[in-house]
């Protein structure tokens, strides 16, 4: 029988980056990590290496006490092949300025939606899978950005996917995948 978490605050539980969960993933605004770009609002995207395959975060970062930032369960994960794709339509993807609110889904795993939160526009981006009835099931984490990550996203989606490669190609030649 399979125990359930306590869901009380979830989301600001760190999530562990490293193989290694003794190493510290926290980090200080000036010693920004390799394969971390910053968005704004302490959201970054964040190239890693764990459990044996490289993955692309969204993903809010929360301060502690010392005002180091940590990795928290807000955002999702993709593989390079999801988020190659994402890259490569990032452009088509508008943030709203009217109240029409758009979604769209990448691979049949990752919906994005532009929505109004507050009278401010916003993309929303959140992983699903098909369950072996083809309903959809999504995976907890949303991450929400503002126009201005947005477009700094769509900025660096090539540094972003340089490092993603970067990362795929030494974990290839190092045979750890």
């Amino acid at each position: 029988m399979k125990r359930m978490a306590n869901p009380s605050n979830m989301s600001a539980k760190r999530v562990c980056f490293n193989n290694d969960a003794k190493l510290d993933s926290s980090f200080s605004d000036n010693a920004v990590p390799p394969h971390h770009f910053h968005l704004g609002q302490d959201i970054y995207a964040a190239v890693t290496y764990f459990a044996t395959s490289v993955q692309v975060h969204l993903r809010q970062y929360g301060r502690d006490e010392n005002n180091r930032l940590y990795p928290t369960k807000k955002g999702v994960c993709m593989s390079p092949v999801l988020w190659q794709s994402l890259a490569n339509r990032i452009e088509l993807i508008n943030v709203p300025s009217s109240s029409t609110e758009e979604t769209y889904v990448l691979k049949d795993a990752l919906m994005i939606s532009t929505v109004f939160i507050e009278d401010v526009s916003h993309i929303t981006c959140q992983r699903y899978f098909k369950q072996k009835d083809f309903s959809r099931k999504f995976i907890p984490g949303t991450c929400v950005m503002n126009k201005n990550c947005w477009l700094e996203l769509a900025q660096i989606r090539k540094r972003i996917t340089e490092s993603t490669m970067s990362m795929v190609f030494d974990c290839i030649f190092r045979n750890c995948c």
